[in-house]
């Protein structure tokens, strides 16, 4: 299918399209808390995957491929409003009348317990150097230097890091954000530390 949406079968994006506009919506939905601004980033995602879709490669996942775009495009669009008054002022006003500190404050401590118990569970040399990085703010080829390893060892270690938290994330129930969300809360919670 990635390889008819790379020739520019419409069929092909219409399928992708359905497979995943709800997911993309509700995940934009969770960022921009404006159903009418992520209705319109929705149709933003997908028309940049129509334009850039000459740069799908179907050996990788798709849906990587769009978790980057929406990432993108909400990322763009919290750009824009922080140059447009009235645009945040709209942002602060929804971010307000569904700002429950309590309910987030028990997500966050939820969340970072179930976190930590997936850091705990790396292989030893891998959670030393995801803990390296991404508590130490240690870069990679310091990283390398300290282990005795190659950078791109250090790379596949954070690559299999991150890949096996999100799975353990997703099967614990609480990864309801997108990928990108869940980096952004490991770097939260580590400067805590």
């Amino acid at each position: 299918m990635l390889i008819k949406l790379r020739s520019g079968d419409q069929k092909a994006f219409n399928a992708l399209y359905q497979a995943y506009e709800r997911k993309v919506y509700y995940n934009l939905r969770k960022i921009v808390h404006i159903p009418e601004i992520a209705a319109e980033l929705h149709q933003d995602v997908f028309l940049k995957v129509w334009k850039k879709r000459e740069y799908v490669d179907p050996e990788i996942s798709f849906e990587s491929f769009l978790i980057t775009i929406t990432r993108n495009c909400a990322i763009d669009f919290y750009r824009k409003a922080a140059r447009d008054k009235n645009l945040m002022d709209q942002l602060v006003l929804s971010m307000t009348e569904i700002y429950d500190p309590i309910a987030d404050i028990i997500a966050f401590k939820e969340t970072s317990i179930a976190l930590e118990a997936a850091i705990d569970k790396l292989p030893p040399q891998r959670r030393l150097v995801f803990r390296r990085i991404k508590m130490e703010h240690e870069s990679y080829e310091n990283t390398a230097k300290h282990f005795g390893v190659s950078v791109g060892t250090i790379k596949d270690h954070m690559a299999k890091a991150m890949l096996f938290i999100r799975n353990e994330l997703s099967d614990s129930k609480l990864l309801t954000l997108p990928v990108f969300v869940i980096s952004i809360m490991v770097d939260a919670i580590y400067k805590q530390f």
